[in-house]
C-alpha cells in the first residue's frame, strides 16, 4: 500500500490555473487499486509543498493541516493492515468505506479538543471531577510550555510518559500522585479516540510502563544518603551503559540539575568550573562545580554525542531501570517506611529515579549549611517544596538529641 497527497491543479475559464484555496487530495494504492480521498482541508497552491506532501511550513496553520494529514495516513494504515489479514483481496469499495467508517475527525489541537471533554463533561460531572480535570489541564500546559514537548495525539507516547514523569518527579510530586494524572489523561484520551479526534493508540500502554511507579511510596522527598552516594560514586562495572548511568546519576547529586536539563547540556554549556543551564521557560543560571562533578565532566570532555550533547544521551526509563539494578548490587536494601502505620515499606534499591538525585543535592547541602536560597538559586526552582520538607527532616532529627541528654 502506498499513500500521497497532492494538491488539486485546475484551470479555470480563462485557462489559467487557479491558484486560491484549492482542495487537498490523499490517495491510497493497492493491488493495482487507486482511491482517492478528500482531506477536507485547502490551501493557496503556492503553500503546497510538492516534494514533502503537505503545506509549507511558513504557512500559518501549516503544523494543524500537517498534523491532519499525517492521522489520515495513520489511519489509512491501520485500514489497510487490517484488510489485508482477511482471505480475500480488498477492493476499492471496501477500503472507502471501511476508511469512512474510521475517519477521525478534524481539531484544531490537542488542548482544544481537551476543552471539549471538559465541556461535554461538565454536566454529567460531580463538581470535584471537573475541578480535577480543569487543573490537569493547567498541569499540561505547564508541562509543555517548560518542558517544550509538543501536546498532540502522535505523541502521546512511551516518550511523552517518560518525559512527563520525570518532569512531575523533579516537582517533587510522588509516584502516586503521577499515576493519578495518567489516569485523568488516559480517561480523556479514551473519550477523545470514542469521539474520532484520536487515532492513535500507543497511550494504551502507559499503565504497563509506569510498572512499580503505582505502588505506595512515602509522602516525604526520598534522597541517599552521603555514605549510600559515596558508593554509587566508587561504583565499577565492565558494563558500559551502567557505568554511564551511575556518572548521569552522581553528576546530577553533586550538582542539583534536574534529568531534563542533564539531557540538553551542550558542550559549550559545561565548563572546567561551572555549567551553564538554559532556561526552558524559566531563567538561565549558571551552577558552580565540585571537585565531584568536575571529575565526571573530565570523563566525557572529549567524547562526542549526538546534538554535541556534553554526555552519553540515556531515556529516563532507561536511568531509572539500571539505577534499581545498580542500587541492589550496592546492597541499598535500607527500608523506606510508608506513611501508613503498620506498612513496612520497600527496599531503597527498588525506589531510586532520576528525580532522587536532586533531593539528594538538596539534603546534602541542607545538611552542609548552605543558606536555602542558595540551593534554590543552584537547582533553578525558587518555590522548591522539597527544599522546606527536607528542612524540616533534619529539624526532626536534630531535635532527638535532646533524648541523649
Amino acid at each position: 500500500m502506498r499513500v500521497r497527497f497532492y494538491i488539486e491543479k485546475r484551470r479555470g475559464k480563462d485557462g489559467k490555473l487557479l491558484k486560491t484555496r484549492r482542495p487537498i487530495f490523499m490517495t491510497v494504492a493497492f493491488h493495482g487499486k487507486r482511491v482517492m480521498i478528500s482531506t477536507g482541508k485547502f490551501v493557496d497552491l503556492n503553500w503546497w509543498d510538492h516534494e514533502k506532501q503537505q503545506v509549507n511550513e511558513a504557512y500559518p496553520d501549516a503544523r494543524l493541516i500537517n498534523v491532519w494529514l499525517e492521522s489520515l495516513a495513520y489511519t489509512a494504515g491501520i485500514i489497510w493492515r487490517s484488510l489485508a489479514s482477511l482471505s480475500e483481496k480488498p477492493g476499492a469499495e471496501d477500503f472507502r468505506k471501511e476508511f469512512e467508517r474510521l475517519r477521525p475527525r478534524f481539531s484544531e489541537g490537542f488542548f482544544e479538543v481537551m476543552f471539549l471533554f471538559m465541556k461535554e463533561g461538565s454536566a454529567r460531572w460531580s463538581s470535584s471531577s471537573y475541578r480535577k480535570v480543569r487543573t490537569f489541564y493547567g498541569q499540561l500546559q505547564a508541562f509543555s510550555r517548560e518542558t517544550g514537548y509538543p501536546m498532540r495525539f502522535d505523541r502521546m507516547n512511551d516518550a511523552f510518559l517518560d518525559t512527563f514523569s520525570t518532569f512531575q518527579s523533579e516537582k517533587g510530586l510522588s509516584d502516586v500522585t503521577v499515576q493519578k494524572m495518567v489516569n485523568t489523561l488516559v480517561w480523556f484520551l479514551n473519550w477523545a479516540t470514542k469521539q474520532g479526534y484520536n487515532v492513535y493508540y500507543d497511550y494504551r500502554r502507559f499503565y504497563r510502563l509506569l510498572g512499580s511507579r503505582s505502588l505506595p511510596v512515602p509522602s516525604r522527598p526520598l534522597y541517599l544518603e552521603w555514605q549510600e552516594l559515596m558508593k554509587f560514586r566508587n561504583y565499577r562495572t565492565e558494563v558500559p551503559r551502567k557505568e554511564r548511568i551511575c556518572d548521569l546519576f552522581c553528576l546530577m547529586c553533586f550538582t542539583g540539575i534536574r534529568f531534563s536539563e542533564l539531557a540538553h547540556l551542550q558542550k559549550g554549556d559545561a565548563g572546567e568550573n561551572s555549567i551553564f543551564i538554559r532556561g526552558r521557560g524559566k531563567k538561565d543560571r549558571v551552577v558552580p562545580l565540585n571537585k565531584y562533578a568536575q571529575h565526571i565532566l573530565r570523563k566525557y570532555r572529549d567524547r562526542y554525542y549526538r546534538d554535541n550533547l556534553a554526555l552519553p544521551p540515556a531515556s529516563a526509563v532507561t536511568v531509572n531501570k539500571y539505577l534499581s539494578v545498580i542500587g541492589k548490587e550496592l546492597g541499598l536494601f535500607r527500608r523506606i517506611g510508608d506513611t501508613r502505620e503498620g506498612v513496612e515499606g520497600r527496599p531503597l534499591f527498588e525506589m531510586l529515579t532520576a528525580g532522587v538525585a536532586v533531593q539528594t543535592f538538596i539534603m546534602n547541602a541542607l545538611r552542609l549549611e548552605i543558606p536555602p536560597e542558595v540551593i534554590a538559586g543552584l537547582t533553578g526552582v525558587q518555590s522548591d517544596q522539597r527544599i522546606a520538607l527536607l528542612r524540616q527532616e533534619i529539624a526532626n532529627e536534630e531535635i532527638k538529641k535532646f533524648n541523649d541528654i
